[in-house]
């Protein structure tokens, strides 16, 4: 008998590279699994899946359930498993500039199709059940969490969906365990924060520890702005790796892990360099140093942004000449011109302006280079509009050119608080409003800054849940998706260079300066998906199998064998001895 639910409602099964529209008259892009849902992970690692549910009637309570993973043996699986709603935002227009063509998320000839990324979009994923209050589309988003010390095999278990009405639709889900780990960051990131914003939003700071807890279980390094290291307490355990444990409520990758970055001030928030402003800096290399924070940590003073004209990196450099303190410490400007010419130590570029072979040349100089957001054709932006995969892009572009950490500007734009930014004293409500970012120069963009979003919010009329906690996003998971492929191209690599570079090179043909006219990578996420499992099948396939223990019967056979010989031997020995 078919549920009458099943008649009215339809449940589609996603990849986490797709970004679901809300109106169905946006097309869902064919599900990688018409049948069961077939998924595989290194120990440690986190998968997900979009549960998608299209319905010609309200629903309310939309759920979904996975049955324990189990193997064929009886053995189970201790994953864990997060559920979100997938909360719906309308973007009207796509991100643009009020005085030429293009964006910040995508020069003119790049941009996406505005018919596929406008309308109501999903980002912001809310624990709890979706809703869907008329007709057409709501989205789960399911992480299903690895446990570090998973044994290999392949594992299954039921993923059920149903409504307050009753059962939508069910798939079986294979999940294949490798016989590899995880390891935490493999493609190394930088994401600023502003404590402030959270606190003016939620109410206090209650929820930053939450925030840097989160985004280090998304393999995501993060930084504020400090202009006083008696205020760094909570750096500390940050760097340390103590924030990212059981004991401080932490459930996730890195555990115990260290962030590896710290940055002194913010896009030159220090001021002038001067012999006062030398002796802020320095109580932070102390203090860092005393720590034992020196020796696993890239520490930098951030001396400007996007001034490369300035002086103040190089004025900072002759200052740090003559201060023991500093040793160690880099100096560190985000500039799109040449890497080489910049007094600066750290030179965090532009993706439109990184050419791979003058980067080549600084690091070769001793200069650390990294690339700093992103823009279509050159590297996936942080924005709204643009494919859920841009972000996982940026990590094969890593790979692809050598990059050593990426940097993103912000990740709690809720208040639209730059140089010709509209947010006015409140900001914007992110759930209600997606054209977020404005400045003086005639951008707007949708969702910049915003990876994470407010739990709960005290401004007059906006989206309130009433969690103390940040919440993510789909462009967070991406991001997240993209450090873990990163280990699938180094385990590649390191069992065959050339075949896993053929991989890199074929997903992503050309970007950052050497760019071409449109995008070079694929929009969906399905072509992702089939990359990384050959990335797997070529260390799978490659790694020598243990040799099997012999047999208990060759072993005796072999004792057997032995003691024949002696005894021969004996005999023989006699025999001589009688002549």
């Amino acid at each position: 008998m078919v549920h009458p639910l099943a008649l009215a409602a339809l449940l589609v099964v996603l990849d986490d590279g797709e970004k679901v529209a809300r109106d169905v008259d946006h097309a869902l892009p064919p599900s990688p699994w018409p049948a069961e849902v077939s998924l595989f992970a290194m120990r440690g690692e986190t998968v997900a899946v979009q549960a998608v549910v299209e319905s010609s009637t309200p629903l309310r309570g939309v759920h979904a359930t996975l049955t324990p993973f189990a193997a064929s043996g009886g053995r189970t699986l201790d994953a864990r498993v997060d559920v979100f709603a997938e909360h719906f935002v309308h973007v009207t227009r796509p991100s643009g500039n009020d005085r030429e063509p293009g964006s910040l998320a995508f020069t003119a000839a790049a941009a996406p199709d505005p018919k596929e990324l406008t309308g109501w979009l999903a980002d912001a994923l809310v624990p709890g059940d979706a809703e869907l209050t008329a007709a057409g589309r709501t989205a789960l988003w399911i992480d299903v969490v690895v446990p570090a010390g998973a044994p290999p095999g392949v594992y299954t278990a039921m993923l059920h969906v149903a409504s307050a009405a009753g059962a939508i639709g069910a798939r079986v889900v294979r999940l294949r365990i490798l016989d590899r780990d995880m390891p935490w960051a493999a493609h190394k990131t930088l994401v600023f924060y502003e404590p402030d914003n959270v606190a003016r939003r939620m109410g206090d700071r209650a929820a930053e520890i939450e925030l840097r807890q989160l985004m280090h279980a998304h393999h995501v390094s993060t930084f504020r702005e400090l202009r006083d290291a008696s205020q760094m307490d909570l750096d500390d355990r940050a760097l340390s790796g103590e924030l990212y444990t059981e004991g401080q409520g932490y459930d996730g990758p890195g555990a115990g892990v260290g962030e590896g970055v710290f940055a002194i001030g913010a896009y030159g928030g220090l001021g002038a360099p001067s012999t006062e402003h030398l002796a802020v800096a320095a109580a932070f290399a102390e203090r860092l140093r005393a720590n034992g924070r020196m020796q696993d940590t890239h520490v930098f003073l951030y001396a400007i942004d996007e001034a490369c004209a300035s002086p103040w990196p190089g004025q900072w450099r002759d200052l740090f000449a003559g201060s023991e303190a500093m040793r160690g410490v880099r100096v560190g400007a985000t500039c799109g011109t040449d890497p080489t010419a910049q007094r600066a130590d750290l030179v965090m570029m532009t993706s439109t302006d990184y050419e791979p072979s003058r980067a080549r040349a600084a690091k070769e100089a001793g200069k650390w280079v990294w690339a700093y957001n992103g823009q279509r054709p050159h590297a996936g932006p942080m924005m709204l509009d643009v494919p859920a995969v841009d972000l996982r892009a940026n990590a094969w572009i890593a790979a692809r050119y050598g990059i050593d950490r990426w940097f993103y500007w912000e990740s709690t734009y809720w208040f639209d608080g730059n140089r010709g930014g509209r947010g006015g004293k409140d900001g914007f409500d992110p759930f209600e409003v997606a054209e977020t970012f404005h400045n003086a120069d005639g951008d707007h963009a949708n969702g910049d800054g915003i990876l994470v979003y407010p739990g709960k919010q005290i401004g007059k009329g906006m989206r309130d849940f009433g969690l103390t906690a940040v919440l993510p996003s789909v462009r967070l998971k991406n991001l997240r998706r993209g450090v873990e492929d990163a280990a699938y191209i180094d385990a590649a690599r390191a069992e065959d260079r050339e075949a896993a570079d053929a991989i890199v090179r074929r997903m992503v043909p050309s970007a950052l300066a050497g760019a071409s006219r449109r995008a070079s990578w694929p929009d969906r996420g399905r072509p992702w998906l089939e990359a990384r499992a050959e990335l797997a099948a070529i260390f799978e396939r490659t790694r020598p199998p243990p040799p099997p223990p012999p047999p208990r019967t060759s072993v005796l056979a072999w004792l057997a064998f032995a003691s024949a010989l002696l005894a021969l031997a004996f005999v023989l020995r006699k025999a001589l001895a009688g002549r």
